[in-house]
């Protein structure tokens, strides 16, 4: 289990689970390609940037990709936010 960040904001993300992104409250909300998220309905969330970090890419375009069924959720605790990284061609994921 890997905890993330929000890029910009520097906002506790939640965490990656192998292949799933999972919010900060414990849902599945994703999953991931590489290093590219993308919700359960297949739409672009944002992609790794770091280690720990997840942001969206302003200016790209990345493709819908099929829909997965959600994992279960799962048991967690939060992470305190951290300052976040004033990064140009970045913004905080989409969920």
């Amino acid at each position: 289990m890997k905890p993330l960040w929000k890029i910009r904001s520097g906002k506790f993300a939640g965490w990656r689970v192998n292949d799933a992104l999972y919010d900060d409250s414990g849902k599945n909300v994703g999953y991931f390609i590489d290093d590219i998220a993308y919700s359960t309905r297949g739409s672009y969330i944002g992609e790794i940037y770091g280690e720990d970090w997840i942001g969206k890419r302003t200016g790209i375009a990345r493709g819908n990709h099929g829909s997965r069924g959600r994992y279960g959720n799962i048991g967690v605790g939060r992470y305190a936010n951290r300052g976040g990284i004033a990064l140009g061609g970045w913004k905080d994921p989409d969920y």
